[in-house]
Order: structure tokens, then C-alpha cells, then sequence
């Protein structure tokens, strides 16, 4: 009962600025976990992220061999090295989504790339909480705790993988053709993104932010924002149908020539494809005993689409999850139990005459209670809504989770572009 006071008092403070697509409820506490749960969740994701590497480097050595495996056509990923050896170095970023089934975690995706969005507002949201309950009687002697922060971690490893010193002048750049709320406006954009260039500048960054639309080249070659030439980005868009603008052209000639160093290489989304959780079933035998257990206990079952599957995918519609390989944010994905045999029927044949797409084991997800407050009226509810953890790694080092979940009434695909509410997590003791 203290932490709903407290987040009835506080919700409109504690979410303020946070970008959402939401405009109609907002939770009343954040979720909490143990930090030995916490501390499992990070190794499995760890785990996972070295297998997903290992398993391409079974079938290619460079980023073009890569793209040519996952049978994706030639620039289907934005700024793509095909020469780039494949390395740790494209493991910079990493965020699992993680679900629960019986407390047993499994890790359905698994981002891999700069372009990890929700740190600054999940250390945000955690941190308000958390300020929240300073001095509450009850709340206080618990011991809650918030989690390392991940801006910070994530501007630690961009000064470690591009070697900057004091000198170097960095931009975060993003694109205002995507789909992240209020990135349309770029000057919108960058005043809201403010405090996370502050926090790097704290950090000893010279650091801004900038819309990659409106980056430009000076007469000597250099990429420049508006207040002059920059020496590295911090890649914050997904390489994928980027919308084409001078802007990107310039960031691809800077990036060719090495006038710029940029955090992390495209290449990197190319391990975010879902068809290498295909691989890692497929070369369960050339696993360690120890690696095999990891993939068979917290990686479902996943098979690439072919035309050959479909009549078992169409009787075991109940066991299934199909999703498009290579798309994010929840888009294209259907699952099973929850549409008609009609509807999984005319998904599963485009599917197939499209291609690129998997059959995942269907996880009859765990469900956490969570309260909320309806914005309009006020009024509080309770619902037990699907929800998902994504714990952050950032040149290796584990830092942050992403929050995730429905609200009431939603359907079962927990992504922030189709209404899900974003949090931080605490840590009890």
C-alpha cells in the first residue's frame, strides 16, 4: 500500500518527458526484482549475445558473407561494411527481451546494436521511484535499489571502443524519420534528449545531439553538426530502410573515408536477425554441454519459414509464434493461441511467399500484477498484464533493464509502439 501512496502522489513527476505512445495510463510503481534474478538474467543474456556471434562466424567471416547467410539482399542494412571482419566488437550493445514462463526465463529476441533505445528513460523512470520513497517509513528500511546506470555504461564503452580522448567531439545521432515518439521535430528532439547529453559532458564527453538528416560534410571532408565538425557518433537509429537524406549520405562517405569513427558498425544489426536462433538449435551438437543447456532451457525452440513447414505449423498453430527475421518493435509478429485458424492461415502463406520469416515455440508467458492510474479520470485499477525484461549489456558490462508491459485491455505483444508502458526496475536486497 506505501508504494501505490507514493506513486499516486508522484506518477505525473516520475513520468514526465518520458516518450510514449501511451496517452492513457501510466503505472503506479515500478516492477522490482530480486538482484540475484537480476544477476541471472544478465549472464543468460551474456551467454546468449557470444553464441549468436559464435554461430555466425560458423558460416561467415565478414559482414557481407554474414548477410549473404541470412539470405538478406544487397543494402537491406544501412552503411554496411561488407568487408568488416566479424568480431566482439559488434557485440557493444546488446538488450535480450526476456520473458518468464514458470519463473524460467527465456530470451525471445535479442537486440544487438548501438541503437538501443530506453536507457535514458528506464534509469529515469527507476531513479524518480526510487526518489519517491526517500523518507517513507515503510519503504525506506526495505532497502531498494536502483541498477547501474545504463547511459552511463553506454557512454563508457563508446570512449573504450573508439579510443576518445578529451579532444574528440562526439554527436548521439538519430533519425527524425522513425518511430520513436517525438522524434519527427528534431529541435523537439534535441531539447528532450538534453539531459543525456549533459550526463555525457559529466562523463568528460564533449557531446551533443543531432538529427543524422541534417548532418552536412565541410569542404576538408569532416562530418559536422551545427556547431562544427565532430570526430565520432554514437549511432542511435536502427540501420534498416533509414530514409534516404543528404544527411545519411554524409555520415556514409565520413564513415568510408575514416574521417569518422562510429559506435557500433552496422554490421552489428545484422546479428539481431531472428533466424540465428534457428543456428544456435541447429548446432546444438557443436555446442559445449554447459552452452547447449543454455540454449535448450532459455531459448525457444526457432525454425527459418519454409514452404515445407506449413502443414505442421498450421496444426500446431497453438504452439507458435511467427515472426519476420529481420523487423523490430513488434511489427509483423503473430502468435498463435491468440488470432483465428483464418487469420494464422493467411499470415503464415504471405509469410512463406515473402520469406524471411520464423516459427518460434509459442511461451505461455507469466503475468505480473501491476497498478495503474487512468490519466483522464484518475481512477486506479489493478490488472495481471504480460510484461518483458530486457537488461542491458554494454561492452560486456551489464547496466540497466528496459521494463516493458501491457496495460489493461491490451493484446499479448508487449512492444512500445503498440501502446506498452516503459519502466525502470529497482533491486530489493
Amino acid at each position: 500500500m506505501a508504494l501505490l501512496a507514493r506513486g499516486v502522489e508522484s506518477w505525473r513527476q516520475v513520468y514526465d518527458g518520458v516518450a510514449t505512445h501511451n496517452k492513457e495510463w501510466r503505472p503506479l510503481r515500478p516492477p522490482i526484482m530480486t538482484a540475484s534474478a537480476y544477476r541471472s538474467m544478465t549472464d543468460i543474456s551474456a551467454t546468449v549475445a557470444r553464441l549468436i556471434l559464435a554461430a555466425c562466424l560458423r558460416r561467415a567471416t565478414t559482414a557481407g558473407g554474414l548477410r549473404r547467410a541470412l539470405e538478406m539482399p544487397t543494402g537491406y542494412i544501412d552503411l554496411l561494411d561488407e568487408d568488416l571482419p566479424l568480431s566482439d566488437e559488434l557485440l557493444g550493445g546488446v538488450r535480450a527481451d526476456i520473458l518468464l514462463a514458470d519463473g524460467t526465463p527465456y530470451v525471445v529476441e535479442a537486440n544487438i546494436d548501438s541503437a538501443l533505445g530506453g536507457a535514458h528513460d528506464s534509469d529515469g523512470v527507476g531513479q524518480r521511484f526510487l526518489s519517491a520513497y526517500d523518507g517513507d517509513p515503510v519503504l525506506s528500511p526495505i532497502g531498494l535499489q536502483t541498477l547501474p546506470s545504463a547511459v552511463d555504461a553506454r557512454y563508457e564503452a563508446v570512449r573504450a571502443a573508439l579510443h576518445l580522448t578529451g579532444e574528440d567531439r562526439l554527436a548521439m545521432i538519430f533519425t527524425t524519420g522513425g518511430t520513436y515518439p517525438g522524434s519527427q521535430d528534431g529541435l523537439a528532439m534535441i531539447k528532450l534528449l538534453e539531459p543525456f547529453s549533459d550526463r555525457g559532458r559529466q562523463l568528460g564527453l564533449d557531446m551533443r545531439v543531432f538529427p543524422v538528416e541534417w548532418l552536412t560534410l565541410d569542404d576538408a571532408g569532416r562530418l559536422c553538426v551545427d556547431d562544427g565538425p565532430i570526430d565520432a557518433v554514437l549511432r542511435m537509429f536502427v540501420p534498416q530502410g533509414t530514409k534516404p537524406s543528404a544527411g545519411l549520405d554524409a555520415l556514409a562517405t565520413a564513415v568510408r573515408s575514416g574521417a569518422v569513427r562510429m559506435f557500433t558498425p552496422t554490421a552489428s544489426w545484422l546479428l539481431a536477425s531472428k533466424a540465428i536462433f534457428a543456428w544456435l538449435w541447429d548446432d546444438l551438437d557443436s555446442l559445449s554441454a554447459e552452452d547447449a543447456a543454455v540454449v535448450r532451457r532459455h531459448v525457444p525452440r526457432t525454425e527459418v519459414l519454409s514452404p515445407d513447414l506449413r502443414d505442421r505449423a498450421i496444426a500446431d498453430q497453438q504452439r507458435l509464434v511467427l515472426k519476420p527475421s529481420g523487423a523490430y518493435g513488434g511489427v509483423g509478429v503473430v502468435v498463435g493461441p491468440e488470432v483465428s485458424s483464418e487469420a494464422w492461415l493467411a499470415a503464415l502463406d504471405a509469410a512463406i511467399a515473402e520469406g524471411g520469416h520464423i516459427l518460434q515455440a509459442y511461451i505461455p508467458v507469466d503475468r505480473l500484477t501491476m497498478q495503474f492510474v487512468e490519466m483522464a479520470t484518475g481512477d486506479v485499477c489493478e490488472a495481471d498484464v504480460p510484461f518483458c525484461i530486457a537488461p542491458y549489456l554494454f561492452g560486456g558490462t551489464p547496466s540497466g533493464a528496459y521494463l516493458r508491459f501491457a496495460v489493461p485491455g491490451a493484446g499479448p505483444v508487449v512492444n512500445v509502439g503498440q501502446g506498452a508502458l516503459t519502466s525502470g526496475l529497482l533491486l530489493s536486497p
